[in-house]
Parts: structure tokens; C-alpha cells; sequence
């Protein structure tokens, strides 16, 4: 009987032994396999390059039919910038440069070198980094082709910040706060249950995006059509991208090896 039962555990034992044994090498192929693969397939850059020709015509339509045809929408741009204008305060002055720099481009650029160093680091594969550097990427590509394009004036208040070369339509400071922070929000869905760590997450995804926008308004920099389509110009990019990067090749490995260790675990069991 003793021996049986010693017998069973000693099985037991080794099974388990084998089973994390077999886990551990399942993890270091999957990542040694992510690692090698390409984020995105041949497939996937395609529509994302025919993304970005679709949308950058749509910004361009959009633009030239708030120049030239829209004057509701400019009447209202021009009352806001006005109001905001007039409104001005030393305090505000100094939260609306903070929270403009919360999507500056030297800002932008450097968290999202650093973060992706860290994220392939981590975790061993390029879904990450492409999904935070090429959304950006797309927002940028559209919002420099349409800028140029449109070549949009700046709202008629005085300006508290430097005029870059590109014009006011559209804003690409709001564009790049939604696709930043949203790609953020989606890596810490994608890595951690942690409701803390989820519920900031969102939250900065939700208002640093208005905050940057508004905060652009109030220095002179954009009008109020040219933050909302920044807005939406930032969401398109970073869901064409998401797309995109979830169905790559990196991502698809992640998702096999983790079929292989399920299968193994209810082999053991």
C-alpha cells in the first residue's frame, strides 16, 4: 500500500517536474521565436500604408471644406479662439504650457524610444514598439500631408508659443496625445489584471488627450475644428494600427506558444 502511494507521488512529482521543465523551454522558444518575427506581415503593412492614403485624403477633404465652405464652423472657431483669448491668466498660462507639453514632439519621441527599449526588453518581441511607434508614425504622416496641403491659418489671437512649419489644420499635438496614451493603455491591458494599473492607464488615455487640446486652443495655436479632428485623425491611426499589429506574425507566435504550454498543463493534469 506504502509503496503504491510513494510509487503514485514519486509519478506525481515527476510529472510536474516535467511539465515546468517543458514550460520553461515552451517560453524560451515562444520568445526566441517572437523575437525573430515581424511585427506586422507583408498583408498588414499594405493596409496600413493604404491607411494612411485613406485618411490623409479624408483630412485633406475635411480641411478644404472647412476653408472654404464651412463658415458656421469658422464663426465658431473664431468665437472660441476669442473667448480664450480674452480669458487669459498667468496661471493658465503656465498649466496650458505643461499641458501642451504633455504631446511636444521632443517629449513624444523620446518616451516612446525609451518605452519601446524597455517593452522589447521585457517581453521579448516587437508588438509592442510597433504598435506605440506605429501609430505615431501614421498620425504624423497624415497630419504633415495635410497640414501642408490645407495650409490652414492660426486662430486670429496672439500666440504664446513658437509657430512650427506646419499650419493649424490639423492638430497634431492632439493627435499624437490620443495615439500615445491610448497604445499605453492598450500594453497594460494586454500585460497585467492589475485594476490600479488599468484604471490609470485609462484615465490617462481619456483626458491628457482634451487637456493637450485645450491647452493648444488657449496658447493660439489651433482652432476648435482643428483639435477635434486632430482627435479623431489620432483614434483612426492608432486603431488601424492595433489591427494591424494584432494579427502580425510576433503576436501570432505569442498566441501559439501559449496554446502549446495549455496543452502541455492539460496533458499533466
Amino acid at each position: 500500500m506504502e509503496t503504491s502511494e510513494r510509487r503514485g507521488t514519486q509519478g506525481a512529482e515527476r510529472a510536474r517536474a516535467e511539465t515546468a521543465h517543458r514550460r520553461g523551454h515552451g517560453d524560451d522558444r515562444g520568445r526566441r521565436s517572437s523575437l525573430r518575427r515581424p511585427p506586422v506581415d507583408r498583408h498588414g503593412l499594405i493596409v496600413w500604408l493604404t491607411a494612411y492614403v485613406v485618411l490623409t485624403g479624408v483630412a485633406i477633404g475635411v480641411g478644404f471644406l472647412i476653408v472654404d465652405h464651412l463658415g458656421g464652423v469658422r464663426s465658431l472657431d473664431t468665437r472660441v479662439a476669442r473667448w480664450l483669448g480674452e480669458h487669459r491668466t498667468g496661471t493658465w498660462n503656465d498649466l496650458t504650457w505643461v499641458g501642451s507639453g504633455l504631446a511636444e514632439a521632443v517629449v513624444k519621441i523620446t518616451a516612446t524610444v525609451v518605452l519601446s527599449a524597455v517593452f522589447l526588453w521585457r517581453w521579448r518581441r516587437w508588438t509592442e514598439p510597433a504598435l506605440l511607434a506605429g501609430a505615431l508614425l501614421l498620425e504624423v504622416m497624415v497630419f504633415v500631408t495635410a497640414s501642408f496641403v490645407v495650409d490652414r491659418g492660426r486662430p486670429p489671437i496672439s500666440r504664446l508659443d513658437s509657430v512650427p512649419l506646419t499650419s493649424s489644420y490639423p492638430s497634431g499635438h492632439t493627435a499624437a496625445a490620443v495615439t500615445f496614451y491610448g497604445a499605453i493603455a492598450i500594453i497594460v491591458f494586454w500585460h497585467t489584471r492589475n485594476r490600479l494599473a488599468r484604471t490609470v492607464a485609462v484615465a490617462a488615455a481619456v483626458l491628457l488627450p482634451p487637456i493637450v487640446a485645450a491647452s493648444r486652443m488657449y496658447r493660439g495655436m489651433h482652432h476648435l475644428s482643428d483639435v477635434v479632428a486632430g482627435g479623431i485623425l489620432g483614434l483612426l491611426s492608432l486603431l488601424v494600427t492595433y489591427a494591424v499589429v494584432r494579427r502580425g506574425p510576433a503576436m501570432e507566435a505569442t498566441r501559439r506558444g501559449r496554446r502549446e504550454l495549455y496543452l502541455v498543463d492539460s496533458t499533466a493534469a
